[in-house]
């Protein structure tokens, strides 16, 4: 992506919040990080998201390093950045959808030096849980935060429905479709959520997120975040 390309796509993200970077990955590389997780997952029937698989895993941490996506994020933070954390989504049919929530509630950089990559591992819309997005949010920064009072759901997150963020009435939501391949990228505020499976279909996604180099973060009890360099050469 020369520079020319590049600067309206900087100038969307830092308006609204999110963009979309077309066909990131191919099927193939789509396909072998499923089958890893699987792999990795083995013969247990809890499709609970797998936390940080790339602690053991130099396939996922060479999917992080893509190209393409680490030269518009290491151009958004004008500097370099570091893997913080990931998490593979199975989400099989019926899986509830995680309330609206901003990442960096959790995380707690500095604004513009976070950034999450929601890659796309199979063709992703409304009907199988796909992600819900508030455009603008993220220049309200933190919002307010409520108790559901509800518990975890089965093969969902642990935090997917314990709390909610309240978002403001002036904000409307869309649900965008996204490709296989394709990456949502998601400004540290941007309050986000995604939609029930409604489909008989696995809805598979790869969350990966970057800091930028030199921020300060909060680790974790559950994320258990740790940076780690990327090799944009593989």
């Amino acid at each position: 992506m020369n520079i020319k390309d590049l600067e309206p796509k900087l100038e969307f993200f830092k308006e609204n919040g999110y963009l979309i970077l077309e066909d990131i990955y191919n099927d193939e590389e789509c396909n072998e990080v499923v089958n890893h997780a699987h792999q990795v997952l083995g013969p247990s029937d809890d499709l609970t998201p797998l936390m940080n698989i790339h602690k053991s895993s130099e396939i996922i941490q060479k999917f992080m390093s893509n190209k393409k996506l680490l030269n518009f994020i290491n151009s958004y933070f004008q500097d370099t950045a570091l893997g913080l954390q990931t998490e593979f989504f199975f989400m099989p049919p019926k899986t509830v959808g995680f309330n609206p929530h901003q990442d960096n509630t959790y995380v707690k950089a500095s604004s513009d030096s976070f950034i999450s990559a929601w890659c796309a591992l199979t063709d992703v819309d409304k009907n199988n849980g796909g992600l819900i997005i508030w455009p603008k949010t993220h220049n309200e920064e933190a919002l307010e935060t409520v108790d559901t009072g509800l518990s975890k759901h089965d093969n969902q997150d642990p935090n997917a429905t314990i709390r909610k963020t309240v978002v403001p009435e002036k904000y409307n939501k869309e649900s965008p479709i996204i490709k296989k391949g394709s990456v949502l990228l998601i400004h540290s505020w941007l309050v986000h959520a995604s939609n029930t499976n409604n489909s008989d279909n696995n809805r598979y996604a790869l969350l990966c997120t970057y800091l930028k180099e030199h921020t300060d973060f909060r680790s974790g009890s559950y994320a258990q975040r740790v940076p780690f360099t990327l090799d944009d050469t593989v």
